[in-house]
């Protein structure tokens, strides 16, 4: 467009019509929102193509020069840091193992040797990836040196990390998650329903670690429970130049059955801690009773009690002279017990001891009497019983 042209539309003055007589091309005028028609032949171009002028055009050309420095500068800016992976190349996290973390409180847990991490670095693949911690607690990530990070959280490392990658990178975004829980665990051994080992997140009770395993075997398992504490592992420079670990153990005795009445007693467990729980000596009852067998010792337990948790004697049983085996060194010393006089509350009651052996013998006369009444009457009655007690588990 020539200079006068473009100096008249600007004024808004209305254009003329071509010379010659022949008529152009409308074109309209926006000034101050007054609008004129005029006729005008616009030039070709080079190529023969017509061009249209207008205001928005003009606009346009002022608009593209900052709008161009612009792009260049998000550009440059953006080139400080690759763009984030693709979605279907990026990898896919790790599945949280189903013992390893029991919900949300798993990323305020310190971070100890054996455990996993997976450390991300957005949009540097080469610096992404797991991470092992050490038995000295200390990680090696890429590029940079080792890292102590043993007792820390998660996020404490997140920081110590993007401080560390600072230096390589402009605002590097780490991100950091437990991938495997090997240094919060307790393993539960012995008498209980699945013995093994168990991972844990936040805090774990004695209880709770045996609920974990089932609970104790109610027929077994001895209500003293051992537990042996891992104290931190020490370490030392050994002469020839070489690390060398040490691992102590303290040994704690809990009485399970003392917890309702003590709730101190049901101690808070720290990772690596062991619990034994170790089979219950029992006491053993033979002879003419309805259950004879095994059971359990505990605190208190006396003879009347075990006579009568077996169902009880059988009408042949002679109850005046019940027989106590009890070990003492190698060899075993015989008591005597009326449990006659006992259950009328005329002798005292003797408390038992693990590996009591108690006899219930039958009485002749009472045998005989019982066969005499059976062949008069036909009925029996004592070897019903019998059998019956020998039927029922």
């Amino acid at each position: 467009m020539d200079t006068s042209l473009d100096s008249e539309l600007r004024a808004g003055v209305p254009l003329r019509p071509s010379e010659g007589g022949r008529p152009g091309k409308e074109v309209i005028v926006r000034n101050e929102g007054v609008r004129s028609q005029a006729r005008h032949p616009l030039r070709r171009g080079r190529l023969g193509q017509h061009s249209e002028v207008s205001a928005a055009g003009r606009a346009g050309r002022w608009l593209a020069g900052p709008l161009l420095g612009l792009v260049l500068a998000w550009g440059l800016a953006a080139g400080a840091q690759t763009l984030p992976e693709q979605a279907g190349t990026a990898a896919a996290p790790l599945a949280t193992p189903a013992l390893a973390m029991y919900g949300a409180a798993a990323a305020a847990d310190p971070v100890g040797p054996g455990d996993l991490l997976d450390v991300r670095v957005f949009g540097q693949p080469q610096m992404s990836g797991e991470l092992r911690v050490g038995p000295d607690g200390a990680i090696a990530p890429p590029f940079l040196a080792r890292m102590e990070v043993g007792g820390d959280t998660p996020a404490a490392i997140e920081q110590a990390l993007q401080t560390a990658y600072a230096r390589l990178l402009l605002h590097p975004l780490v991100s950091v998650r437990v991938a495997e829980n090997n240094s919060r665990r307790v393993a539960v051994n012995g008498a209980v329903e699945r013995p093994g080992v168990y991972s844990f997140s936040g805090g774990l009770s004695l209880m709770q670690a045996l609920g974990l395993a089932g609970g104790v075997d109610p027929n077994k398992a001895s209500s003293k429970v051992m537990i042996f504490h891992a104290p931190p592992p020490t370490s030392r420079l050994g002469a020839n130049g070489q690390m060398t670990y040490t691992v102590n153990e303290a040994l704690q005795t809990v009485d399970i059955d003392q917890i309702e009445r003590d709730p101190g007693l049901n101690l808070e467990l720290r990772p690596g801690d062991v619990i034994e729980v170790p089979e219950a000596r029992a006491v053993y009852l033979s002879g003419d009773v309805m259950h004879p067998g095994a059971e359990r010792i505990r605190p208190g337990l006396t003879l009347a009690q075990l006579v009568s948790e077996s169902g009880g004697l059988l009408p042949q049983a002679d109850g005046a002279h019940v027989r106590v085996l009890r070990l003492e060194g190698t060899t075993r010393r015989e008591l005597v017990v009326d449990l006659g006089k006992v259950q009328r509350n005329q002798a005292p009651d003797l408390a038992l001891e693990p590996d009591d052996i108690v006899e219930v013998s039958g009485s002749l006369p009472r045998m005989a009497g019982l066969e005499l009444l059976d062949f008069f009457t036909g009925t029996a009655r004592w070897r019903v019983q019998q059998s019956v007690a020998n039927r029922i588990p």
